[in-house]
């Protein structure tokens, strides 16, 4: 994947840290944000791709919506807007397809007191401490190659104490904090490239990990993020939070009432930028998220997939779009499978965004932030696109301001001239009627 933004680096308005929500950012500006909070309390328990940093959300939903009111992200990832609103005294809803989404933002949002979480966290790592039984270790594809024997080994001893602990009565939000904690480590101790946001192995990139250096990783990263809860534990305490939904489902057919919402917030993902079953399928196959069929059954179900049939890209496909198909035409002179993945992508867009139109409140607005990219040499202004497709007669938005945010700080490292240099803020606002 391969993105582009603007050449021009000046930015008009620049924040370090919160924006303030009572600051109108202009009309087609560009800012640059340079985060600060992207470890605050739970928002670093587990690493995610294409992560929303938080400043920018924390100021939409404070600007664009009230304490009280209700926040929706139809596509949360691992729950930056769920967390950011229910901070602010708002209700969230969380809507994504992925498990892994699921469970991070389920884990990072819930409070768990800092007693019990500690009591029960010194009882496992005892239990792991002092085992003799030989752990049991899942079966998957290539599992030998992404792990060292004594990787294995002492990952399953770990993914042992917890489904003893689950089947001895512990609460599920105990376990499920655990397991978050396991998973986060998993990417570390494999023999993947931890910089890349597909597994793969790199011979020049395998870490050297000794044995008991797995255990040590799952100990340590345990005993910071029972730190980070208890922050956030003490900082919910001091308000009065509403409740959290999240809902397992996709974002084009979600089962929220109409005209319910006040505000929806999301980053989508990227036209075949990050392929999350893959990015994430090590740890899935550990916590048992994947079923006995391949990765791509999963992947369909994911808008921008890049796992198509080839009867789909037999025939150019035509969106309507004057921003979208000359781009379709040019990319199917190279690439037919690629210029169909455009297209469903958008197509997916379409309907998610007649979808949120359904759900919110009459005025209510939609922001979403996007980035460009590159396909096959062809540069693809997803903002244009969308902008024009939110805005037409089948969907029904208005586009009441965009500005471009800039990016300082990645969490992948990535080849300068393929860097994401930022994304185009769209605020869509449903029409009064």
């Amino acid at each position: 994947m391969t993105t582009v933004s603007d050449d021009s680096h000046d930015y008009e308005l620049e924040f370090f840290g919160d924006i303030s929500p009572d600051l109108t950012i202009p009309d087609l500006s560009r800012i640059l944000i340079i985060s600060k909070d992207q470890s605050y309390l739970t928002h670093g328990i587990h690493k995610f791709p294409a992560k929303f940093f938080p400043e920018l959300p924390r100021y939409l939903i404070r600007r664009y919506s009230v304490k009280g009111g209700s926040v929706l992200d139809p596509m949360c990832g691992s729950g930056t807007v769920v967390l950011e609103s229910l901070l602010s005294g708002r209700a969230a809803i969380g809507v994504d397809v992925d498990p892994m989404a699921q469970l991070i933002t389920r884990v990072k949002t819930q409070s768990l007191p800092h007693n019990e979480l500690d009591s029960h966290a010194n009882d496992l790592l005892d239990w792991i401490d002092h085992t003799s039984v030989y752990p049991s270790i899942p079966e998957f594809n290539y599992r030998d190659n992404w792990f060292q024997p004594f990787v294995l080994h002492e990952l399953g001893i770990i993914s042992d104490a917890i489904n003893h602990f689950s089947s001895s009565g512990l609460l599920p939000e105990f376990c499920d904090f655990f397991r978050v904690i396991f998973s986060s480590i998993i990417r570390e101790v494999s023999n993947a490239d931890p910089h890349c946001t597909r597994t793969v192995i790199r011979k020049k990139s395998i870490r050297k990990i000794s044995a008991g250096e797995t255990i040590f990783k799952f100990r340590d990263a345990l005993t910071k993020q029972i730190n980070a809860m208890s922050e956030l534990t003490a900082s919910l305490g001091m308000i009065e939070p509403k409740e959290v939904v999240l809902k397992h489902e996709s974002a084009t057919a979600m089962t929220i009432e109409n005209s319910s919402i006040d505000l929806a917030v999301t980053s989508p993902p990227y036209i075949n930028a990050v392929d999350y079953p893959r990015t994430h399928q090590l740890e899935m196959y550990w916590l048992g998220m994947i079923g006995d069929g391949p990765l791509s059954n999963m992947k369909r179900n994911y808008i921008g997939t890049e796992t198509v049939y080839k009867r789909e890209y037999e025939m150019l496909q035509y969106s309507s779009l004057s921003t979208l198909d000359p781009l379709l035409e040019k990319i199917f002179e190279s690439d037919p499978r690629r210029s169909f993945i455009v297209f469903k992508f958008f197509e997916d867009m379409k309907k998610q965004l007649i979808e949120t139109l359904r759900v919110l409140r009459p005025g209510a607005r939609y922001c979403l932030a996007i980035g460009s990219n590159l396909i096959r040499g062809i540069p693809v202004h997803s903002h244009e696109i969308l902008s024009e497709m939110a805005t037409s007669s089948e969907v029904g938005f208005h586009l009441e301001r965009s500005f471009f945010s800039g990016l300082i700080r990645h969490f992948i490292r990535i080849p300068r001239k393929e860097r994401m240099l930022g994304e185009w803020v769209l605020i869509l606002r449903k029409p009064e009627y």
